[in-house]
C-alpha cells in the first residue's frame, strides 16, 4: 500500500464530511436556509462552497481547506508566543507541539469546521492581546471583524470571546472601555442570526442526542484535548505529562508570587470556554470534546512556559513530541473502509440497483458516492430522530432524491454502518 496515496487525508468521506460537501454544493441562499434549520452557522459552508467551486469536490480538495487553516495556525502560534514574551525556543517548540497535537492533527484532515474554529480562536486571541498592548484603533477594528466572522463559523467561538471579557474584568479592568466598542459591535453583528439561534437552542433542548455531563465528562475532555480524540496507549501518558508539568509550573509561579499577565491570560482562555458549557449543561446538555478543540492551544502554550531551564524544557517537550508523533503517524497511516470502497465493491459485483435505498444517517455519503450512478431514495423510517433532515428535504425539493417506502420487488438497502441488505419480495 502506497502511504502517499492511501492515508487519512485521501480516504473516503465519512458521514459528517459528506454532509459538509452536500450542503456546500448548494447555492449561498440554500446554505443559509439549511444551516438556519440545523445547528451550525453558515460561514464555514460559505468558505467550502467557494473552495470547492475553485478546487473541486474530491476528498483531498475539500479537506485541503482544513489543512490550510491548520498550517496557518502553526505559524500564528509561533508569533503569538513571541508577543506573549516567550523566548524563541519555547515558541518554536509550541509550534511543533501544535503540529503533532493528535486532536489538531486529526481534524486537519477532515472536512469539518474544527480547523477553522481553532485558527480563528487563536487569531482573535492574538489580536485581542495586541489590542490591549497598543492604542491603535486598527487592532480594535480587526478584533471586531475576526470576532464577527468567528461567531458565524461556530457557536463555541463565543466562549473564546467570553474568556477575553473575563480576563479584562479580572486582571485588566483599566482597559475595559478600550475593548468595549468592538465587543458591542460583535454582539450587534449576531443580531440578524439571533432568532435562528434561539430557535435552534429550543430544538436542541426539546430533543437531541447529547447526553448530560457526568463525573467522567471533564476527565474525558482533558484526555481528548491533551492526548488525542481517540483512545491510544499514549493518550493517558501524554495527558498526565502535560497536566503534571502545568501544575508544577503554576505552583512554582505562585510560590514566587510572580504570576505574569501572559499566564493569567492563557489560564483564562483555557478555563472559561470549558466552565461556561459546564454550567449550561447543568440545565441543558451541550457538546464538549471536539467543539472545544481550540483549548489545546493555550494548554500547550502553558506547557512550554512552565520551564525555566532549557535542558528540562527540551527533555519534557521531546518526550511529548515523541508520543504525539507516534499517535499522529498512526492516525495518518489509517484509511478506514468507507462508502467509497463499498461503492466500488458493489459496482464490481454488479449489485447496485436503480433505485437504491438508504436511511437518513447514511444519506449524504451514499448520495455522494452513488448519486451519479443510480437514483438514491431514502426510507422515511425515523426521519425526525436525526439532524440533517433540512438538507435531505432540500435535495428532495431539487428532485435529486426521493423520500419514500420501497415499491420495487427487489432492491438494495444501505443502512447505517454500511450494512447492506438485499431485499427480495415475492
Amino acid at each position: 500500500m502506497n502511504l502517499w496515496q492511501t492515508n487519512y487525508f485521501t480516504r473516503g468521506f465519512w458521514g459528517d464530511e459528506a454532509w459538509t460537501v452536500l450542503i456546500s454544493r448548494l447555492s449561498l441562499g440554500e446554505i443559509l436556509k439549511i444551516t438556519g434549520q440545523d445547528f451550525h452557522p453558515p460561514a464555514y459552508y460559505f468558505l467550502v462552497h467557494w473552495w470547492g467551486n475553485t478546487w473541486g469536490w474530491s476528498e483531498v480538495a475539500v479537506r485541503s481547506l482544513s489543512l490550510f487553516f491548520f498550517l496557518l495556525t502553526l505559524i500564528l502560534v509561533y508569533f503569538f508566543a513571541q508577543k506573549l514574551k516567550f523566548a524563541k525556543l519555547p515558541s518554536i517548540l509550541a509550534s511543533f507541539l501544535i503540529l503533532l497535537s493528535p486532536i489538531l492533527f486529526t481534524y486537519a484532515f477532515e472536512a469539518r469546521s474544527y480547523a477553522l474554529l481553532t485558527f480563528l480562536s487563536v487569531l482573535v486571541s492574538f489580536i485581542f492581546w495586541l489590542s490591549l498592548a497598543q492604542k491603535s484603533k486598527v487592532w480594535k477594528l480587526a478584533y471586531f471583524l475576526v470576532g464577527a466572522l468567528g461567531i458565524y463559523s461556530h457557536y463555541y467561538f463565543w466562549f473564546v470571546l467570553f474568556s477575553h471579557g473575563i480576563y479584562v474584568l479580572l486582571f485588566e479592568r483599566k482597559k475595559l472601555l478600550s475593548v468595549l466598542a468592538p465587543a458591542i459591535g460583535i454582539a450587534l453583528a449576531q443580531l440578524p442570526w439571533l432568532p435562528v439561534f434561539l430557535s435552534q437552542i429550543n430544538s436542541v433542548s426539546n430533543s437531541y442526542w447529547i447526553a448530560p455531563i457526568n463525573a467522567r465528562t471533564h476527565y474525558e475532555f482533558f484526555l481528548r484535548v491533551a492526548g488525542g480524540d481517540h483512545v491510544t496507549i499514549w493518550q493517558k501518558p501524554a495527558s498526565l505529562l502535560i497536566f503534571g508539568v502545568i501544575i508544577y509550573g503554576l505552583i512554582t509561579k505562585f510560590a514566587g508570587k510572580k504570576i505574569k499577565q501572559n499566564t493569567l491570560f492563557l489560564l483564562t482562555w483555557l478555563i472559561v470556554p470549558t466552565l461556561i458549557p459546564s454550567l449550561i449543561s447543568l440545565k441543558t446538555p451541550i457538546f464538549f470534546y471536539r467543539y472545544l478543540i481550540f483549548s489545546s492551544v493555550p494548554l500547550l502554550l502553558l506547557f512550554v512556559s512552565s520551564f525555566k531551564n532549557k535542558k528540562t524544557l527540551l527533555v519534557f517537550s521531546g518526550a511529548l513530541l515523541f508520543m504525539y508523533g507516534l499517535v499522529s503517524y498512526s492516525k495518518f497511516t489509517r484509511s478506514p473502509f468507507s462508502m467509497r470502497e463499498k461503492q466500488k465493491e458493489l459496482v464490481t459485483q454488479g449489485k447496485i440497483t436503480n433505485p437504491s435505498y438508504t436511511v437518513l444517517p447514511k444519506f449524504a455519503e451514499v448520495y455522494y458516492y452513488l448519486g451519479d450512478e443510480v437514483r438514491v431514495s431514502v426510507i422515511p423510517e425515523g426521519l425526525v430522530q436525526f439532524s440533517g433532515l433540512s438538507l435531505l428535504k432540500a435535495y428532495q425539493e431539487k428532485g435529486l432524491v426521493e423520500i419514500k417506502e420501497p415499491t420495487e420487488k427487489n432492491y438494495l438497502l444501505i443502512k447505517d454502518g454500511l450494512e447492506i441488505e438485499y431485499v427480495h419480495q415475492n
